[in-house]
């Protein structure tokens, strides 16, 4: 098993804070729980498009925060 992405690492903050089980996110997002187990193992890296979109907004969140987190946030504030 490798290390997990920091998409599976961001995947995983997130679920934790809405305080889902990797089942009951991966049953309101319509995707398999072995799809966020292995996301947030390290043994996958992403999920697919259309996954990652389910997930996202069964997470309450953009894609945008799930895929690249608070980078654009960071961005903006150093650009300020």
């Amino acid at each position: 098993m490798g290390e997990p992405s920091e998409f599976g690492r961001r995947l995983k903050a997130f679920r934790l804070r809405k305080g889902f089980s990797q089942e009951t996110l991966a049953n309101m997002a319509g995707v398999t729980r072995i799809a966020i187990v292995q996301v947030e193992n390290g043994r996958r890296q992403y999920l697919n498009l259309p996954s990652a979109l389910k997930v996202a907004d069964a997470l309450g969140i953009s894609l945008d925060e799930l895929v690249r987190g608070d980078r654009l946030n960071e961005l903006v504030a150093a650009s300020v």
